[in-house]
């Protein structure tokens, strides 16, 4: 076992949370439109991933081999992101997000369980609304709450870790004092409680995702040490090596046990 990663154990673990499924159309472009000056796509290959919760989720279960997730999600019909990449350089040339209809999450639709950990996976697309965060903050109070969400107002998040990227914590408003805040700065690193936590430099190929592998590998980290500093610490070198792949990236346990200090 190497870095002081601890021996796996089973955890259960609710995951609440928007899925998408993550479509790369790949093909090759040589030439230019000749109605309008864009490029004109040929498609060579298509793949498709699990999005945004979904992310999450593949990452947990890479890194946490035998972790036991129930999980809360919309239809991943319902929302998809479509990225056309040009196959020689890998420069994405457009995204096309279709989003149909789907029912928010009701409270009932929300299983008790002896969880070791509760994680929100919030991109604000309708499956969790203020009542939904207040009745999980209550059921759920003595239970260590993650959450990463795209919600400005942050009032309903009571007793939670809360991560935010550089720009959503500035715009985010009302944050509940009893809230931990962790915003992450890209190169930088994140800031935790005052303190800035740098990363290592890379360069970077594809930011697709690594907010959700930064969710994904500070949980595992948490569970394995109860330690927010080692946390911090492995989530800002898995994340850099996240950005340096294409699309969603999904660790291996080995990736995660190397990079763990």
């Amino acid at each position: 076992m190497s870095k002081g990663t601890q021996p796996q154990k089973q955890y259960k673990v609710l995951l609440i949370g928007e899925l998408c499924q993550d479509v790369y159309v790949f093909g090759d472009v040589s030439r230019i439109s000749p109605e309008a000056p864009v490029p004109v796509l040929k498609k060579i290959d298509k793949s498709f991933k699990a999005g945004m919760s979904g992310n999450v989720a593949n990452n947990l279960s890479a890194i946490l081999p035998g972790v036991s997730l129930t999980l809360c999600q919309n239809d991943m019909s319902c929302l998809k992101k479509i990225r056309f990449i040009d196959n020689k350089s890998n420069y994405h040339l457009m995204r096309y997000d279709i989003q149909h209809p789907f029912e928010g999450l009701k409270i009932d639709n929300i299983p008790d369980d002896n969880y070791d950990l509760v994680v929100v996976s919030d991109y604000d697309k309708g499956l969790i609304d203020n009542t939904i965060i207040h009745d999980i903050c209550e059921r759920f109070k003595d239970i260590k709450i993650f959450v990463d969400t795209k919600k400005s107002n942050l009032s309903a998040f009571k007793n939670c870790t809360i991560k935010l990227n550089e720009k959503e914590s500035n715009l985010s408003k009302y944050k509940n004092q009893s809230c931990d805040i962790i915003t992450t700065l890209g190169p930088q690193g994140c800031e935790y409680k005052g303190k800035i936590y740098p990363t290592q430099r890379v360069e970077v190929y594809d930011v697709c995702g690594a907010g959700d592998v930064f969710l994904a590998t500070l949980i595992a980290r948490w569970l394995e040490t109860k330690d927010m500093e080692a946390a911090l610490k492995a989530a800002n070198n898995c994340a850099a090596l996240s950005v340096t792949k294409l699309g969603c990236y999904t660790l291996t346990r080995e990736e995660y046990e190397n990079l763990c200090i």
